[in-house]
């Protein structure tokens, strides 16, 4: 017995597998931004600032670190900032976690190469984790049923082109 058309069952399969996907759950993860992570060097003493641009509430995690090569860096510290104000006291060499709000956050950090030649090398890393869930990810049934969903459509036409043939 012939298939009128073929296409016919492949949308039927397809529509089934799209219904069957709408009515999973779908699950939310965190995820982290590294906003800045780099390594410099001080002449002397000297300051620096970057600045970030915040979309939604969370939670800074800032990790500075004097780097032994060349000369240390003596009072290296920094502090965050945003337009109302310090949002983080001082801190030297480590790392902090800070709260932050959407918005422009600044981070500004110095130090002093000590030694016979007056040049030192910092490490910076700023990562940001939002206070929310924002994306989300599907459950594996979803990627289970659309995978057999092109099995089975890849499959039926081949079956039916070798049937039509022999006929």
């Amino acid at each position: 017995m012939k298939q009128k058309n073929p296409r016919l069952f492949l949308y039927a399969s397809a529509l089934c597998v799209a219904l069957i996907a709408t009515l999973v759950p779908v699950r939310s993860v965190f995820a982290d931004t590294v906003l800045y992570d780099s390594s410099g060097f001080i002449e002397g003493a000297q300051a620096f600032t970057q600045s970030f641009d915040i979309t939604a509430a969370g939670t800074l995690t800032v990790t500075l670190s004097d780097v032994p090569w060349l000369d240390a860096v003596s009072n290296l510290g920094l502090f965050v900032t945003s337009a109302n104000g310090v949002l983080a006291p001082t801190i030297g060499a480590g790392t902090e976690t800070i709260q932050v709000q959407p918005g422009m956050v600044y981070a500004h950090w110095y130090g002093q190469a000590s030694g016979p030649y007056g040049l030192g090398v910092y490490g910076l890393k700023v990562d940001f984790s939002p206070g929310v869930a924002p994306v989300p990810l599907p459950n594996s049934l979803i990627m289970i049923l659309s995978g057999l969903g092109l099995l089975l459509g890849w499959q039926r036409p081949a079956r039916i082109a070798l049937r039509d043939a022999s006929n």
